[in-house]
């Protein structure tokens, strides 16, 4: 589906959200955003793994200024922009940025709510918020700082550095590099992504969510591990791994 600012494709069971406001340098207008969190919110049937990409040279230029006035007025915008990160990381599948070109300010922490962020050779990551007077949304920060290691939250607000692809991935902000087209990389992974056991993928990717937001119930994790463990898909999956490594069950 495409004709608005987020253009919808669907690869069998791998939904791609493309960001579409080429002519905006892909700027996150409330509108989009969201869009945004309706999409993440409200998946097809039979989805089971989500890649997010865009179109033109620029990822997203980050927060689009026609939405801002320069006062407090904008904190409806950073409801709007956590209202789809939290979509993003709330998710029942797993989400896969593909960056290709500039990510800037909100770009930034969109992409960081995905559980992967493949960086292309011309990527490159920046929030200049300090430069424009501004304390970054503290929710935010408190999200950025679980994500990414203390030195690169600071580099990244403090400093307003830019990251290049490289820099970017040793430093968090990009969970992979490639030279070619990230978003063929990301679809490859998700399409690898939709065949695993989707129960367990969840929990897993539930709990580290629970750990970035600082909530930990062993005893609700260690009962969810036990309920997996007698699963048919955990059944299913140990056969077929046994039977490739020519072990007989009985």
């Amino acid at each position: 589906m495409t004709g608005g600012p987020l253009a919808h494709h669907a690869h069998d069971d791998v939904l791609e959200l493309v960001l579409d406001r080429t002519s905006r340098r892909n700027a996150l207008s409330r509108d989009l955003l969201r869009e945004l969190r309706h999409a993440f919110t409200n998946l097809p049937e039979g989805i089971r793994a989500v890649v997010l990409t865009s179109t033109g040279p620029v990822f997203s230029a980050g927060a689009d200024f026609a939405d801002l006035t320069g006062t407090s007025a904008d904190l409806a915008y950073d409801l709007d922009l956590d209202n789809a990160c939290t979509a993003i990381r709330d998710c029942p599948v797993p989400v896969i940025a593909a960056v290709d070109g500039p990510c800037v300010g909100a770009g930034v922490e969109l992409t960081t709510s995905c559980d992967a962020r493949f960086a292309g050779p011309n990527t490159w990551f920046r929030v200049p918020a300090v430069e424009l007077g501004l304390l970054y949304n503290p929710t935010s920060i408190r999200r950025l700082h679980a994500t990414l290691p203390r030195s690169t939250v600071t580099r990244l607000l403090v400093f307003a550095e830019r990251f290049d692809a490289a820099d970017a991935v040793r430093s968090g902000l990009a969970t992979h590099r490639t030279d070619g087209d990230p978003r063929e990389r990301a679809l490859a992974l998700a399409r690898t992504l939709a065949q695993a056991p989707q129960e367990a993928l969840a929990a897993t990717r539930a709990l580290l969510r629970r750990l970035d937001d600082g909530h930990f119930d062993e005893a609700e994790w260690q009962s969810t591990r036990t309920r997996l463990l007698d699963s048919s898909a955990r059944h299913d999956a140990v056969a077929a791994a046994s039977a490739r490594h020519g072990v007989t069950r009985p």
